[in-house]
C-alpha cells in the first residue's frame, strides 16, 4: 500500500451538538470552512489538510468501543478495496467498509491502541 498524503482529520461530535462544534471550530478557531456540510458532516480547510467535524450515524456504533476520545485519521490511497486486502494479508482486519459512494470509497481499520485509521479515495482522484 502507498499511501499519498492525509486527505482529513476526523473530529467526532454528537448530533446534537454540532451547531456547537460549528461555532468552536469555524466561530473561535477562526477555520474557513470549505467542501462539503450537511447535517453529520461539515468541513474545514486548514492548509493542505482538511478537519472534518462528523456525527455519521454509521460510525456511532464504533464508537463506544474506544474509552475516552478518539482520533481518526484518513490516508488517501489510490483503490480502497487493494489497501484492505493488502492489509488484510498482514492480518488486520476493517473496522467497516468499504463503502463507495459520492464523493469518495472508504473502509478503516484500527490501530494497536484503537484509534480509526480510514483508507480514503476521493471520487475525484485529488488527495490532501
Amino acid at each position: 500500500m502507498q499511501v499519498r498524503g492525509v486527505d482529513f482529520v476526523q473530529v467526532s461530535v454528537p448530533r446534537e451538538r454540532m451547531s456547537e462544534a460549528k461555532e468552536f471550530y469555524g466561530g473561535v478557531l477562526g477555520l474557513h470552512q470549505e467542501g462539503i456540510e450537511n447535517e453529520s458532516w461539515v468541513e474545514y480547510r486548514v492548509g493542505n489538510v482538511t478537519i472534518g467535524l462528523d456525527s455519521w450515524p454509521f460510525l456511532e456504533p464504533v464508537w463506544d468501543r474506544v474509552p475516552g476520545g478518539e482520533v481518526r485519521i484518513a490516508l488517501a490511497v489510490d483503490d480502497v478495496q487493494a489497501a484492505l486486502e493488502e492489509l488484510r494479508t498482514k492480518g488486520v482486519e476493517p473496522a467497516f467498509g468499504p463503502e463507495s459512494g459520492d464523493p469518495c470509497a472508504v473502509a478503516a481499520i484500527r490501530d494497536p491502541f484503537g484509534n480509526l485509521v480510514i483508507l480514503h479515495r476521493r471520487n475525484d482522484g485529488t488527495a490532501g
